[in-house]
């Protein structure tokens, strides 16, 4: 039986499935921003940036004034607003990213030479300085939170090895609803045990909710696992998985696989079938799909 393992209309541009976590800092700013916004009807209607500068000042001044940087600055001053009241940790994951992102802007724009602009100098100074006060202080509040992305924030950034393995108890937990928390796991485990990573990586497919989100490298590392361990059946499957989820990925590496390994490829084609419907329909279960027996 032949399966075609390809899907035309999907041609994703992948990266590598680890790099630096996280990759949307966009998003997880803009979606703790939507959240007060889709709060209640009256939230609809936010005020813009400028009037938030109007009325509370103290949100914006601290930050550069000209021209560039703006839409970093925006993320900070829409956080800060949304969450003034706010006295949980929850926020400050999604504000040092902002703050991240508006130190390299504002740094990258004050070596920018402004023959007949020198006054821009003083603001951008003045926005360099702010986020690295912000950093520091958010980083010192929150190095001994319970919050995984925090504890993610300070293993991956500072090496802190009890922010890792807090954030490695709460990953193996029953709470975990965010799969890209299990991915960035993944990327430490996958140095020094590799049936830990292959058993992450299925936990984080079970959670994914739409198969556009899951990054083809995520397969693609689960091939290179089973090629690790010469699980040349657990290797073809995945190939198999890739390769209908991105057609750019050739069919020549697992075809070739199949034939110098000799392997049962009807059944495997079938186990591939399976996988893909059960991720695509968000019903991914490795112990159900029975993948220990590859």
């Amino acid at each position: 039986m032949l399966i075609n393992f390809k899907k035309s209309e999907k041609q994703p541009d992948r990266g590598d499935l680890f790099s630096n976590f996280p990759t949307g800092y966009k998003k997880i700013i803009i979606a703790f921003s939507m959240t007060v916004m889709l709060s209640g009807c009256s939230d609809w209607f936010e005020p813009t940036i400028s009037e938030i500068c109007e009325t509370n000042s103290e949100m914006c001044l601290d930050l550069s004034l000209d021209a560039r940087c703006r839409h970093e600055r925006a993320d900070i001053i829409r956080l800060r607003y949304n969450h003034a009241a706010d006295t949980s940790d929850a926020f400050k994951y999604p504000l040092l990213l902002a703050f991240e992102e508006y130190l390299v802007c504002v740094e990258e724009a004050q070596h920018i030479e402004h023959v007949k602009r020198k006054g821009k100098e003083a603001t951008r100074l003045k926005g360099v300085m702010t986020a690295q006060r912000e950093l520091t202080r958010l980083a010192r509040e929150t190095k001994n939170s319970l919050d995984p992305y925090l504890s993610y924030y300070h293993w991956s950034r500072n090496g802190d090895k009890q922010a890792f393995h807090r954030f490695e108890r709460y990953a193996a937990s029953d709470n975990v609803n965010d799969p890209e928390l299990l991915i960035s796991l993944a990327s430490a485990q996958i140095k020094t045990n590799s049936e830990r990573t292959i058993s992450t990586l299925y936990k984080a497919l079970s959670l994914y909710k739409n198969t556009d989100n899951i990054d083809t490298a995520v397969y693609l590392s689960l091939v290179s696992l089973a090629l690790d361990k010469e699980n040349y059946r657990m290797a073809y499957v995945w190939l198999g998985v890739s390769e209908y989820f991105d057609e750019n990925i050739s069919s020549k590496r697992r075809e070739a696989i199949g034939q110098k390994f000799n392997l049962p490829v009807d059944i495997l084609n079938s186990v591939v079938g399976d996988i893909v419907s059960a991720l695509e329909n968000s019903r991914f279960d490795a112990d159900a799909l029975k993948l220990n027996r590859l």
